[in-house]
Protein backbone atom coordinates (compact mmCIF):
# COMPACT_ATOMS: atom_id res chain seq x y z
CA UNK A 1 0.00 0.00 0.00
CA UNK A 2 1.53 3.19 -0.88
CA UNK A 3 0.76 6.76 0.20
CA UNK A 4 -0.99 9.38 -1.90
CA UNK A 5 -1.94 13.16 -1.46
CA UNK A 6 -5.37 11.40 -1.18
CA UNK A 7 -4.39 10.18 1.97
CA UNK A 8 -4.23 13.49 3.63
CA UNK A 9 -7.62 14.78 2.08
CA UNK A 10 -9.38 16.54 5.05
CA UNK A 11 -6.68 17.11 7.38
CA UNK A 12 -7.19 20.83 7.07
CA UNK A 13 -11.25 20.00 8.77
CA UNK A 14 -10.16 17.62 11.37
CA UNK A 15 -7.25 20.06 12.65
CA UNK A 16 -10.26 23.40 13.09
CA UNK A 17 -12.48 20.87 14.66
CA UNK A 18 -10.18 19.03 17.21
CA UNK A 19 -8.35 22.63 18.14
CA UNK A 20 -11.91 24.34 18.18
CA UNK A 21 -12.92 21.38 20.59
CA UNK A 22 -9.90 21.58 22.69
CA UNK A 23 -10.09 25.28 23.22
CA UNK A 24 -13.50 25.53 24.45
CA UNK A 25 -12.96 22.59 26.59
CA UNK A 26 -13.69 23.56 30.44
CA UNK A 27 -11.46 20.45 31.34
CA UNK A 28 -8.55 22.67 29.41
CA UNK A 29 -9.40 25.70 30.45
CA UNK A 30 -8.87 24.82 33.95
CA UNK A 31 -6.00 23.04 33.24
CA UNK A 32 -4.37 26.00 31.55
CA UNK A 33 -5.30 28.42 34.41
CA UNK A 34 -3.59 26.28 37.31
CA UNK A 35 -0.78 25.83 35.09
CA UNK A 36 -0.31 29.40 34.40
CA UNK A 37 -0.60 29.97 38.45
CA UNK A 38 1.95 27.59 38.81
CA UNK A 39 4.50 29.54 36.02
CA UNK A 40 3.87 32.85 37.56
CA UNK A 41 4.63 31.11 41.48
CA UNK A 42 7.63 29.86 40.29
CA UNK A 43 9.62 32.65 39.88
CA UNK A 44 9.40 34.27 43.07
CA UNK A 45 9.17 30.30 45.29
CA UNK A 46 12.85 29.88 43.53
CA UNK A 47 14.03 32.92 44.12
CA UNK A 48 12.79 32.97 48.05
CA UNK A 49 14.21 29.32 48.57
CA UNK A 50 17.38 30.36 47.31
CA UNK A 51 17.54 33.09 49.38
CA UNK A 52 17.07 36.34 46.82
CA UNK A 53 15.13 38.46 49.11
CA UNK A 54 15.02 41.73 48.29
CA UNK A 55 18.41 44.03 49.65
CA UNK A 56 17.67 46.47 52.17
CA UNK A 57 19.57 49.09 54.48
CA UNK A 58 21.07 47.61 57.58
CA UNK A 59 19.59 48.48 60.38
CA UNK A 60 23.41 48.62 61.57
CA UNK A 61 23.10 53.24 61.92
CA UNK A 62 26.43 53.80 62.97
CA UNK A 63 30.22 52.54 62.80
CA UNK A 64 33.01 53.74 64.72
CA UNK A 65 36.50 52.81 63.45
CA UNK A 66 39.51 52.85 65.80
CA UNK A 67 42.46 52.61 62.59
CA UNK A 68 45.79 51.10 64.48
CA UNK A 69 47.11 49.06 61.10
CA UNK A 70 49.10 52.09 60.00
CA UNK A 71 47.55 51.83 56.51
CA UNK A 72 44.93 54.32 54.89
CA UNK A 73 41.23 53.75 55.15
CA UNK A 74 38.57 55.46 52.66
CA UNK A 75 35.73 54.66 54.96
CA UNK A 76 33.29 56.54 51.99
CA UNK A 77 33.76 53.09 49.58
CA UNK A 78 32.22 50.77 51.78
CA UNK A 79 28.36 52.17 50.90
CA UNK A 80 29.15 52.66 47.49
CA UNK A 81 30.54 48.96 46.93
CA UNK A 82 27.93 47.59 49.33
CA UNK A 83 24.33 49.59 48.77
CA UNK A 84 23.37 47.32 52.27
CA UNK A 85 25.02 50.19 54.23
CA UNK A 86 24.13 53.07 52.02
CA UNK A 87 22.28 54.71 55.18
CA UNK A 88 24.99 53.80 57.48
CA UNK A 89 27.30 56.36 59.00
CA UNK A 90 31.32 55.41 59.02
CA UNK A 91 33.16 57.16 61.87
CA UNK A 92 36.79 57.21 62.52
CA UNK A 93 37.97 57.58 66.00
CA UNK A 94 41.31 57.88 67.56
CA UNK A 95 40.68 57.04 70.86
CA UNK A 96 39.14 53.63 72.35
CA UNK A 97 35.01 53.99 73.09
CA UNK A 98 33.41 53.05 76.42
CA UNK A 99 31.89 50.35 75.83
CA UNK A 100 28.18 51.60 78.27
CA UNK A 101 28.63 54.01 75.19
CA UNK A 102 27.61 51.62 72.06
CA UNK A 103 23.62 51.75 71.02
CA UNK A 104 21.57 48.85 69.83
CA UNK A 105 22.24 50.29 66.44
CA UNK A 106 26.02 51.06 66.53
CA UNK A 107 29.26 48.92 66.13
CA UNK A 108 32.40 49.35 67.68
CA UNK A 109 35.50 48.33 65.09
CA UNK A 110 39.03 48.17 66.22
CA UNK A 111 41.13 47.31 63.14
CA UNK A 112 44.82 45.64 64.75
CA UNK A 113 48.17 45.01 63.35
CA UNK A 114 50.08 41.97 65.02
CA UNK A 115 53.23 40.62 64.30
CA UNK A 116 52.37 38.31 61.19
CA UNK A 117 48.71 39.55 60.77
CA UNK A 118 45.59 41.72 61.01
CA UNK A 119 42.95 41.61 63.31
CA UNK A 120 39.52 42.78 63.57
CA UNK A 121 37.47 43.48 67.00
CA UNK A 122 33.96 44.28 66.72
CA UNK A 123 32.21 45.36 70.09
CA UNK A 124 28.43 45.51 69.95
CA UNK A 125 25.89 46.40 72.84
CA UNK A 126 24.54 44.03 74.50
CA UNK A 127 21.34 43.95 73.27
CA UNK A 128 21.37 44.81 69.84
CA UNK A 129 18.74 45.50 67.02
CA UNK A 130 20.52 44.35 64.38
CA UNK A 131 21.69 40.72 62.94
CA UNK A 132 25.11 38.52 63.18
CA UNK A 133 24.83 38.20 59.16
CA UNK A 134 24.75 41.74 59.06
CA UNK A 135 27.53 42.41 61.08
CA UNK A 136 28.93 39.46 59.83
CA UNK A 137 28.92 41.77 56.10
CA UNK A 138 30.33 44.83 57.99
CA UNK A 139 33.00 43.13 59.18
CA UNK A 140 34.19 41.47 55.42
CA UNK A 141 33.38 44.91 53.95
CA UNK A 142 36.49 46.38 55.96
CA UNK A 143 38.36 43.23 55.77
CA UNK A 144 38.53 44.05 51.68
CA UNK A 145 39.11 47.46 52.57
CA UNK A 146 42.24 47.05 54.28
CA UNK A 147 43.60 44.62 51.52
CA UNK A 148 43.03 46.71 48.49
CA UNK A 149 44.25 49.69 51.39
CA UNK A 150 47.48 47.35 51.36
CA UNK A 151 48.25 47.02 47.79
CA UNK A 152 47.28 50.58 47.03
CA UNK A 153 50.42 51.34 49.00
CA UNK A 154 52.66 49.36 46.84
CA UNK A 155 52.15 51.42 44.20
CA UNK A 156 49.55 48.48 42.40
CA UNK A 157 47.12 49.93 40.12
CA UNK A 158 43.42 49.34 40.48
CA UNK A 159 44.14 46.15 37.80
CA UNK A 160 46.71 44.76 39.93
CA UNK A 161 44.42 45.13 42.92
CA UNK A 162 41.26 43.49 41.09
CA UNK A 163 43.57 40.44 40.38
CA UNK A 164 45.15 40.17 43.67
CA UNK A 165 41.81 40.15 45.48
CA UNK A 166 39.77 38.10 42.84
CA UNK A 167 39.01 34.74 43.34
CA UNK A 168 39.67 31.17 41.58
CA UNK A 169 38.18 28.11 40.23
CA UNK A 170 39.26 24.52 39.64
CA UNK A 171 38.88 22.24 36.29
CA UNK A 172 39.76 18.73 35.67
CA UNK A 173 40.33 16.86 32.56
CA UNK A 174 41.28 13.37 31.24
CA UNK A 175 44.40 13.33 29.57
CA UNK A 176 42.74 13.14 25.92
CA UNK A 177 40.73 16.75 26.98
CA UNK A 178 43.66 18.30 28.39
CA UNK A 179 45.89 17.43 24.72
CA UNK A 180 42.62 18.74 23.03
CA UNK A 181 42.67 21.76 24.96
CA UNK A 182 38.91 20.81 26.33
CA UNK A 183 37.82 20.76 29.80
CA UNK A 184 35.69 17.65 31.63
CA UNK A 185 32.96 19.89 33.14
CA UNK A 186 30.73 17.15 33.83
CA UNK A 187 28.32 19.27 36.50
CA UNK A 188 27.47 21.50 33.10
CA UNK A 189 26.88 18.49 30.59
CA UNK A 190 24.71 16.46 33.16
CA UNK A 191 23.02 20.04 34.24
CA UNK A 192 22.19 20.31 30.74
CA UNK A 193 20.94 16.84 29.79
CA UNK A 194 18.52 16.73 32.71
CA UNK A 195 16.66 19.80 32.25
CA UNK A 196 16.64 19.35 28.31
CA UNK A 197 15.65 15.38 28.92
CA UNK A 198 12.90 16.70 32.06
CA UNK A 199 10.97 18.98 29.57
CA UNK A 200 11.00 16.87 26.59
CA UNK A 201 9.26 14.07 28.85
CA UNK A 202 7.04 16.17 30.14
CA UNK A 203 6.37 17.66 26.79
CA UNK A 204 5.50 13.54 25.52
CA UNK A 205 3.92 12.56 28.78
CA UNK A 206 1.41 15.65 27.68
CA UNK A 207 1.34 15.30 24.13
CA UNK A 208 0.23 11.25 24.08
CA UNK A 209 -2.33 11.75 27.11
CA UNK A 210 -3.95 14.38 24.69
CA UNK A 211 -4.33 12.68 21.72
CA UNK A 212 -5.22 9.18 22.92
CA UNK A 213 -8.10 10.97 24.79
CA UNK A 214 -9.02 12.71 21.66
CA UNK A 215 -9.27 9.43 19.98
CA UNK A 216 -10.77 7.26 22.27
CA UNK A 217 -13.65 10.08 23.40
CA UNK A 218 -14.49 10.54 19.25
CA UNK A 219 -14.31 6.98 19.03
CA UNK A 220 -16.85 6.31 22.09
CA UNK A 221 -18.96 8.91 20.84
CA UNK A 222 -19.32 7.72 17.08
CA UNK A 223 -18.27 11.06 15.75
CA UNK A 224 -15.27 9.19 14.04
CA UNK A 225 -17.79 6.98 12.12
CA UNK A 226 -18.81 10.03 10.86
CA UNK A 227 -15.59 11.39 9.82
CA UNK A 228 -14.46 8.51 8.13
CA UNK A 229 -17.10 9.07 5.85
CA UNK A 230 -15.59 12.14 4.39
CA UNK A 231 -11.68 12.37 5.52
CA UNK A 232 -9.16 9.52 5.05
CA UNK A 233 -7.23 7.80 7.97
CA UNK A 234 -4.28 9.06 7.61
CA UNK A 235 -5.58 12.32 7.37
CA UNK A 236 -8.18 12.02 10.75
CA UNK A 237 -4.82 11.13 12.63
CA UNK A 238 -2.51 13.93 11.23
CA UNK A 239 -5.02 16.76 11.52
CA UNK A 240 -5.18 15.54 15.83
CA UNK A 241 -1.62 15.61 15.95
CA UNK A 242 -1.01 18.64 14.30
CA UNK A 243 -4.05 20.50 16.39
CA UNK A 244 -2.54 18.87 19.48
CA UNK A 245 0.52 20.32 18.57
CA UNK A 246 -0.74 23.84 18.02
CA UNK A 247 -2.69 23.57 21.10
CA UNK A 248 0.65 22.12 23.40
CA UNK A 249 3.21 24.60 22.19
CA UNK A 250 0.95 27.53 22.02
CA UNK A 251 0.58 26.46 25.78
CA UNK A 252 4.22 26.54 26.65
CA UNK A 253 4.22 29.82 24.64
CA UNK A 254 2.08 31.55 27.31
CA UNK A 255 3.07 29.70 29.99
CA UNK A 256 6.67 30.75 29.21
CA UNK A 257 5.20 34.35 28.65
CA UNK A 258 3.42 34.36 32.25
CA UNK A 259 6.95 33.03 33.54
CA UNK A 260 9.36 36.25 31.47
CA UNK A 261 6.17 38.65 33.40
CA UNK A 262 6.48 37.00 36.34
CA UNK A 263 10.54 37.51 36.35
CA UNK A 264 9.43 41.45 35.93
CA UNK A 265 7.14 41.90 38.88
CA UNK A 266 9.27 39.63 41.01
CA UNK A 267 12.66 41.71 40.41
CA UNK A 268 11.24 44.42 41.65
CA UNK A 269 10.87 43.08 45.18
CA UNK A 270 13.01 40.00 45.05
CA UNK A 271 16.43 39.45 43.67
CA UNK A 272 16.30 37.19 40.87
CA UNK A 273 19.76 37.11 40.07
CA UNK A 274 19.86 34.36 42.34
CA UNK A 275 18.55 31.82 40.33
CA UNK A 276 20.87 32.52 36.91
CA UNK A 277 23.55 32.22 39.87
CA UNK A 278 23.06 28.81 40.38
CA UNK A 279 22.85 27.68 36.60
CA UNK A 280 26.31 30.32 36.68
CA UNK A 281 28.25 28.05 39.28
CA UNK A 282 27.76 25.33 37.46
CA UNK A 283 28.84 27.07 34.32
CA UNK A 284 25.76 26.54 32.90
CA UNK A 285 25.63 29.75 30.31
CA UNK A 286 25.20 30.51 26.63
CA UNK A 287 29.21 30.93 26.32
CA UNK A 288 28.88 27.14 27.23
CA UNK A 289 27.60 26.27 24.54
CA UNK A 290 27.49 26.41 20.78
CA UNK A 291 24.25 29.01 20.69
CA UNK A 292 24.15 29.31 16.58
CA UNK A 293 21.49 29.39 14.61
CA UNK A 294 22.12 26.12 13.60
CA UNK A 295 21.91 24.96 16.91
CA UNK A 296 18.56 26.24 17.53
CA UNK A 297 17.45 24.69 14.14
CA UNK A 298 19.15 21.57 15.38
CA UNK A 299 16.83 21.69 18.34
CA UNK A 300 13.69 22.65 16.94
CA UNK A 301 13.98 19.76 14.37
CA UNK A 302 15.18 17.46 17.25
CA UNK A 303 11.93 18.25 19.09
CA UNK A 304 9.40 18.66 16.31
CA UNK A 305 10.79 15.11 15.18
CA UNK A 306 10.57 13.50 18.24
CA UNK A 307 7.06 14.96 19.03
CA UNK A 308 5.67 13.48 15.84
CA UNK A 309 7.14 9.78 16.41
CA UNK A 310 5.26 9.59 19.42
CA UNK A 311 1.78 11.48 18.41
CA UNK A 312 1.55 8.65 15.75
CA UNK A 313 2.63 6.48 17.81
CA UNK A 314 -0.03 7.49 20.53
CA UNK A 315 -2.55 7.82 17.93
CA UNK A 316 -2.02 4.17 16.86
CA UNK A 317 -2.24 2.77 20.19
CA UNK A 318 -5.62 4.63 21.34
CA UNK A 319 -7.29 3.63 18.47
CA UNK A 320 -7.03 0.05 19.65
CA UNK A 321 -9.07 1.15 22.56
CA UNK A 322 -12.70 1.22 22.72
CA UNK A 323 -13.49 2.73 26.05
CA UNK A 324 -12.66 5.40 28.15
CA UNK A 325 -11.27 3.28 30.94
CA UNK A 326 -8.56 2.20 28.27
CA UNK A 327 -7.12 5.58 28.46
CA UNK A 328 -4.56 5.45 31.06
CA UNK A 329 -3.29 2.01 30.35
CA UNK A 330 -2.75 2.91 27.10
CA UNK A 331 -0.90 6.19 27.67
CA UNK A 332 1.37 4.40 30.04
CA UNK A 333 2.49 2.00 27.53
CA UNK A 334 3.43 4.83 25.46
CA UNK A 335 5.16 6.78 29.03
CA UNK A 336 7.14 3.74 29.68
CA UNK A 337 8.64 3.59 25.88
CA UNK A 338 9.35 7.13 26.78
CA UNK A 339 10.67 6.63 30.11
CA UNK A 340 13.14 4.36 28.55
CA UNK A 341 14.71 6.95 26.64
CA UNK A 342 15.02 9.65 29.17
CA UNK A 343 16.95 6.85 31.45
CA UNK A 344 18.69 5.90 28.78
CA UNK A 345 19.96 9.45 28.24
CA UNK A 346 20.77 10.43 31.68
CA UNK A 347 22.76 7.21 32.12
CA UNK A 348 24.63 7.65 28.93
CA UNK A 349 25.74 11.03 30.41
CA UNK A 350 27.27 9.35 33.25
CA UNK A 351 29.02 6.20 30.97
CA UNK A 352 30.39 8.67 28.23
CA UNK A 353 31.93 6.09 25.81
CA UNK A 354 32.26 6.86 22.17
CA UNK A 355 30.49 3.32 21.52
CA UNK A 356 27.49 4.66 23.99
CA UNK A 357 27.28 8.36 23.00
CA UNK A 358 26.64 6.95 19.09
CA UNK A 359 24.35 4.54 20.04
CA UNK A 360 21.90 6.92 22.09
CA UNK A 361 22.27 9.65 19.22
CA UNK A 362 20.92 7.25 16.66
CA UNK A 363 18.57 5.34 18.23
CA UNK A 364 14.41 6.25 17.42
CA UNK A 365 13.40 7.13 20.99
CA UNK A 366 16.86 7.49 22.73
CA UNK A 367 17.95 10.35 20.53
CA UNK A 368 15.11 12.78 21.05
CA UNK A 369 16.60 13.36 24.53
CA UNK A 370 20.50 13.35 23.20
CA UNK A 371 21.00 14.33 19.74
CA UNK A 372 20.75 17.99 20.66
CA UNK A 373 21.80 18.49 23.44
CA UNK A 374 25.27 16.12 21.93
CA UNK A 375 25.21 18.96 19.06
CA UNK A 376 24.89 22.10 21.46
CA UNK A 377 27.81 20.63 23.65
CA UNK A 378 29.94 19.92 21.37
CA UNK A 379 30.14 16.02 21.94
CA UNK A 380 28.50 15.68 18.29
CA UNK A 381 28.71 16.79 14.73
CA UNK A 382 26.14 17.62 13.11
CA UNK A 383 26.60 14.83 10.62
CA UNK A 384 25.77 12.50 13.36
CA UNK A 385 22.68 14.67 14.31
CA UNK A 386 21.34 14.57 10.49
CA UNK A 387 21.83 10.66 10.27
CA UNK A 388 19.53 10.14 13.66
CA UNK A 389 16.75 12.67 11.78
CA UNK A 390 16.97 10.38 9.20
CA UNK A 391 16.50 7.17 11.27
CA UNK A 392 13.52 8.77 12.79
CA UNK A 393 11.78 9.60 9.64
CA UNK A 394 12.44 6.24 8.64
CA UNK A 395 10.19 5.27 11.68
CA UNK A 396 7.79 8.35 11.20
CA UNK A 397 7.36 6.89 7.49
CA UNK A 398 6.56 3.31 9.12
CA UNK A 399 4.09 4.33 11.40
CA UNK A 400 2.59 6.45 8.93
CA UNK A 401 2.42 3.60 6.41
CA UNK A 402 0.69 1.20 9.37
CA UNK A 403 -1.65 4.16 10.21
CA UNK A 404 -2.69 4.25 6.35
CA UNK A 405 -3.45 0.51 6.82
CA UNK A 406 -5.00 -0.56 9.10
CA UNK A 407 -6.40 3.36 11.03
CA UNK A 408 -10.27 2.64 9.59
CA UNK A 409 -10.07 -1.06 10.83
CA UNK A 410 -8.94 -0.24 13.86
CA UNK A 411 -11.13 2.70 14.82
CA UNK A 412 -14.04 0.65 13.93
CA UNK A 413 -12.61 -1.92 16.36
CA UNK A 414 -14.90 -2.53 19.60
CA UNK A 415 -13.55 -4.43 22.40
CA UNK A 416 -10.84 -4.97 24.84
CA UNK A 417 -7.24 -3.33 24.26
CA UNK A 418 -6.16 -4.50 20.96
CA UNK A 419 -2.96 -6.64 21.89
CA UNK A 420 -0.06 -7.52 19.71
CA UNK A 421 -1.54 -10.38 18.08
CA UNK A 422 -4.31 -8.23 17.02
CA UNK A 423 -2.19 -5.89 15.53
CA UNK A 424 -0.08 -8.13 13.39
CA UNK A 425 -3.69 -9.58 12.65
CA UNK A 426 -4.97 -5.85 11.05
CA UNK A 427 -1.19 -5.38 9.49
CA UNK A 428 -1.54 -8.67 7.89
CA UNK A 429 -5.48 -7.56 5.98
CA UNK A 430 -7.03 -9.72 8.32
CA UNK A 431 -9.82 -7.99 10.93
CA UNK A 432 -10.58 -8.96 14.29
CA UNK A 433 -14.04 -10.61 15.22
CA UNK A 434 -15.41 -7.63 17.19
CA UNK A 435 -14.04 -5.48 14.08
CA UNK A 436 -16.24 -7.41 11.74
Amino acid sequence: MKISRKDFTGTGKVYGFTLSQMLKGPANMIMLIIMLLFAAASIPVMALLMGGEKTTSSDITNVYVKNDTGYELNLAEIPIKNETFADTSFTETTEEMKVEDIGPTEVYLHLKRNVVSFEIEAVTAEIRDFSGQELSQCTEAFSTLLDEARYAQQEATPQQIAVLTGGYSVHTSSVSEFLQGGEDNFDARFGVQMVYSIIVLMLCTFVSAYIIQKVIEEKASKLAELLMVSVRPLAMLLGKILAVMTYVFGLIAVLIAAMGISCVITGRFIDISVITGQFAAMEINSESFRLSPLAVLVLLASVLLGYLLVSLLSGLIGTGCSSMEDVEPANMAVVMLVMIGYLAAVIAVAVDTPVVNTAVILLPVVSIFCAPTYYIMGSAGIGMVVLSWLIQLAVIALLAYVCAKVYRDLMMYRGSRLKLGGWIAMLGGKRTKEAQ
